[in-house]
């Protein structure tokens, strides 16, 4: 078990059931849930998509597969695989998978154990449900949720029950949805300056739509002490400056991709630098943040 997966039991439950592990997002998860758009407005679509790939395959789930399936699955070509198999990468694959086994075909790492998956939502319900599939490693379902919701899943094998959950916000008028992007100060090696975001990605390593067509912004707002410049990978915007509290309406549009900030050489903060150290860093910059506000552009927002 990955030393990054935090494990969530008591020792009391153990007699009850199998402990809890937590998913962190990381790319070597044995599953992933992923909710997109992270906003959307009312009448919008949301589509909620798994994927239980990372599950550890062994070579002794391999004889499950059928009685002419050894674990020692390994071909050079279909001649020397079973009248109903293929040789496909270097490995015997049968045509179809005896039901309860994950649809995938055997490598050199073996075969899938069995499993099962279940994933739900608070304010909806999937249809077709997903509750105890065992073969379809993979899946998605598109919903129009009412309100802002939270989509949880759970896939249990060998003794271990790994949860995840992912949340899809939709965007209010009253109060207004508001935001927040966030620079965090960094240095890299000796250089300091300033993380940027990239609404389009979470976890720092996988795509996500972060909001649906018709999500917009109305005006940002720096909400940092400093004067600063805001910028995004629209070449056609920015950098704009902005001072303490100012608004902007340059930003305003569809929001997506990376934004960036930095302090505006005319602040005062600017003119001591950062010494960046091996260890330390002396006379950090300040983190930046400003404040986005968010509308609907279709016509059904109440």
């Amino acid at each position: 078990m990955s030393a990054q997966l935090l494990k969530i039991c008591l020792p009391a439950l153990l007699l009850l059931s199998a402990c809890a592990v937590k998913t962190g997002g990381l790319p070597g998860d044995p599953a992933h849930l992923k909710v997109e758009p992270k906003l959307f407005c009312p009448g919008d679509e949301v589509t909620v998509s798994w994927d239980v790939g990372n599950i550890p395959r062994d070579r002794s789930h391999c004889v499950v597969l059928g009685e002419d399936y050894t674990s020692d699955a390994s071909c050079g070509s279909t001649a020397e695989c079973p009248t109903d198999g293929s040789c496909i990468d270097g490995f015997c694959c049968p045509s179809s998978f005896p039901t309860g086994i994950a649809q995938s075909c055997p490598n050199h790492n073996g075969c899938y154990p069995p499993f099962e998956l279940a994933v739900t939502a608070d304010t909806l319900t999937l249809t077709p449900p997903v509750n105890n599939e065992n073969e379809e490693l993979a899946g998605s379902r598109t919903v129009m949720p009412t309100a802002t919701t939270i989509f949880n899943g759970q896939v249990s094998f060998e003794g271990e029950n790994y949860t995840m959950a992912g949340t899809t916000e939709m965007v209010q008028l009253t109060p207004p949805s508001t935001p927040v992007y966030e620079f965090p100060f960094v240095c890299t090696g000796a250089n300091p300056g300033w993380l940027p975001l990239d609404l389009d990605e979470e976890f720092g390593w996988r795509e996500r739509r972060y909001a649906s067509d018709n999500v917009r912004v109305v005006n940002v707002r720096n909400t940092t002490g400093h004067t600063i410049q805001l910028r995004t990978n629209n070449p056609a915007v920015g950098p704009v400056t902005l001072e303490p509290g100012q608004r902007t309406d340059a930003f305003n549009g569809h929001p997506q991709g990376e934004w960036s900030a930095s302090l505006s050489p005319s602040d005062p903060a600017s003119l001591v630098p950062p010494r960046c150290g091996a260890t330390d860093i002396s006379d950090p910059w300040p983190d930046l943040q400003v404040e986005a506000t968010l509308e609907c552009a279709n016509p059904d927002m109440d």
